[in-house]
């Protein structure tokens, strides 16, 4: 459910309460405080408007007739969209406003009106509201797999015109760009966080974020899939793996921690892929997974002539929210 509808679940709650009061005999609470702006942000933005204001205060949600302004002098362009997301916080989008000019904030409502110290400056760029990423959690995964973007500026217009219902945060695309990241259920978006699942056709590269103030990119790449990448966090184990093989194409060998005391969940039922000096590169021939004290056998086709192998044990990374991150380890390479 969006926030929108949320919040109009609470009025009629809170109407219904007040016809109880009332046929009971009872008179229903009187609100006298007016709504009071103690701060917002980002305090500029680009005038075509879009940029979504968080504004932070009191008595914000305490009334459901709510009128928002941005004022210059006697001037106020036309009234902002807004979404009241409690008593302390709304979520205010700029309209048009003539660039160059600074705006303060004003809301009107039952209990009376308040105007923020404050004031917004409309640009020609995207000003201060221009959205920014400060990190993907975790830094790689694979369709479906849950990450939580952080940073600034993140929030869409939470009420578009075209649209069924609020959106609030902004759309994210991972690497080439094409498809956008769906939302992960219950929608939790705020102007600083956005979770989503990782797209289909996602590859190794930055995380874009696309809010009201503009464009964003992640500064460091977002990896896919696993195990070509460490997830941010946790700790990192190495370990060793051995390898023989024979003639017959019968590989075997052992997955150890170099830690002390050894690190058991880097070693047991680890994936191990089996692989083959190639004219393009090293060729996978066979994967096989080790026992619970590392040991690993696997029967692999040997072409005629001497061929090189190896043996490799991939990175990966445990638990949820990841914890630690078991090291790639490859073998030293046998002849036969």
């Amino acid at each position: 459910m969006s926030l929108g509808k949320r919040h109009i679940g609470r009025r009629v709650a809170g109407i219904g309460v007040a016809v109880a009061l009332m046929m009971v005999g009872l008179a229903a609470p009187a609100f006298a405080a007016a709504p009071v702006i103690t701060g917002f942000t980002p305090d500029s933005g680009i005038s075509t408007g879009g940029c979504v204001v968080v504004v932070t205060g009191t008595g914000l949600d305490d009334f459901a007739d709510d009128a928002w302004e941005f004022v210059a002098g006697a001037t106020s362009p036309n009234a902002p969209d807004a979404v009241l997301v409690s008593d302390t916080e709304a979520w205010v989008t700029t309209p048009v406003l003539v660039a160059g000019t600074a705006y303060t904030l004003r809301v009107t409502n039952s209990g009376g009106t308040n105007t923020s110290t404050g004031t917004f400056l409309a640009t020609t760029g995207a000003g201060n509201c221009a959205p920014t990423i400060t990190s993907v959690t975790p830094n790689c995964g694979v369709h479906n797999d849950k990450v939580v973007i952080t940073g600034t500026n993140l929030l869409l217009d939470p009420t578009p015109a075209a649209a069924g219902e609020d959106i609030a945060g902004g759309t994210v695309q991972f690497t080439p760009f094409s498809d956008n990241a769906a939302v992960v259920p219950p929608d939790s978006d705020t102007s600083t966080t956005l979770t989503r699942f990782v797209s289909t056709n996602a590859a190794d590269g930055p995380v874009k974020v696309i809010a009201g103030g503009g464009t964003g990119f992640s500064a460091a790449s977002f990896a896919v899939p696993p195990p070509d990448c460490v997830a941010e966090g946790g700790t990192t184990h190495a370990r060793s793996i051995s390898f023989k093989i024979k003639s017959t194409g019968k590989a075997s060998g052992k997955v150890g921690s170099t830690e002390d005391p050894a690190f058991t969940d880097c070693v047991a039922a680890v994936p191990v892929k089996i692989q083959r000096k190639t004219n393009s590169g090293w060729k996978n021939v066979g994967k096989t997974t080790t026992t619970d004290t590392g040991s690993y056998t696997k029967k692999v086709k040997n072409p005629k002539g001497k061929k090189h192998f190896r043996a490799l044990a991939p990175l990966f990374s445990l638990g949820v929210p990841f914890t630690d991150t078991c090291l790639m380890e490859k073998s030293a390479t046998r002849k036969v």
